[in-house]
């Protein structure tokens, strides 16, 4: 399943196809939680930081865990490792905590950026 996110509609839509997904694989109402933050957090960085142009996608992996994967052509971020550490950066909207939060609530995260983009893929297994 996938859509682009050019909107907040989008990411609506984005959370009700993740929340489908997490009920046919049987998730607990807490991880159902954990990917619903994560999906928010990963779709509202495309609007806020990748001038909305953006794309969503998630699957089931393996019957018990869904991936999602939130890829975008925006300018990338420009400190990785301070990101990941929950540093705002000056530009920053938001508390700064998005992609260290998602790192904590996923149990898998790999995140590549450059000036082209950037493309997260966090996978939480049902356990």
């Amino acid at each position: 399943m996938g859509l682009r996110i050019k909107s907040e509609d989008d990411i609506y839509m984005a959370l009700s196809q993740v929340r489908r997904l997490m009920k046919q694989v049987g998730f607990s109402e807490l991880n159902q939680q954990k990917v619903l933050v994560t999906v928010s957090e990963l779709t509202r960085n495309v609007l806020d930081h990748a001038g909305a142009n953006g794309q969503f996608f998630c699957e089931a992996v393996e019957g018990r865990g869904v991936r999602v994967k939130v890829t975008d052509n925006g300018p990338g971020i420009s400190n990785l490792s301070r990101a990941l550490e929950g540093e705002k950066s000056p530009e920053s909207q938001g508390l700064g905590l998005g992609l260290s939060g998602v790192k904590r609530l996923m149990d898998a995260c790999t995140i590549e950026t450059s000036t082209g983009g950037t493309s997260i893929i966090a996978t939480k297994w049902n356990s």
